[in-house]
């Protein structure tokens, strides 16, 4: 059985030799998936709730390596940056198969017609002025229209 005894006496260990290692949160934020943070938390709620499941499923393997490495007498760095990089292979991707569906459903249905039904209001709405002989429309500057 994997959860026995032994392995969870073992993975508390590792994870009390990993934290003593100074893991800080910069650490931890740092294998998260931030891809989509400047969008909505319509799309955002999902990608953290992602990071976090990851988190949560990537951190036994990651005490497991990080320990590994801590048992074979490698240096704190090395060992910090095992654990942070094998976190950071189960919480990135699960993060973005969290937040993408999210992420393309906005596209497709607010961020796409957004864009083109402004476009084509914003065309409608400007007037055209023609300099001289050119055809070239000038250009309109809208704030300084009482010079």
């Amino acid at each position: 059985m994997i959860f026995s005894k032994k392995f969870l006496t073992i993975s508390a260990i590792c994870l009390s030799m990993f934290i003593s290692y100074g893991v800080s949160a910069d650490t931890i934020d740092s294998v998260f998936f931030r891809d989509f943070d400047d969008d909505s938390y319509f799309v955002t709620v999902p990608t953290y709730a992602g990071n976090y499941l990851g988190l949560a499923i990537g951190i036994v393997p990651s005490i497991c390596i990080a320990g590994g490495f801590q048992f074979a007498n490698c240096t704190p760095a090395t060992v910090t940056e095992s654990g942070r990089v094998t976190l950071a292979i189960f919480v990135k991707p699960i993060g973005l198969l969290f937040g993408l569906p999210f992420k393309l459903t906005k596209v497709i249905l607010w961020t796409a017609p957004k864009y083109v039904f402004n476009g084509i209001l914003e065309y409608k709405e400007l007037p055209i002025e023609i300099d001289g002989d050119s055809g070239v429309p000038a250009q309109v500057d809208e704030y300084n229209e009482s010079e």
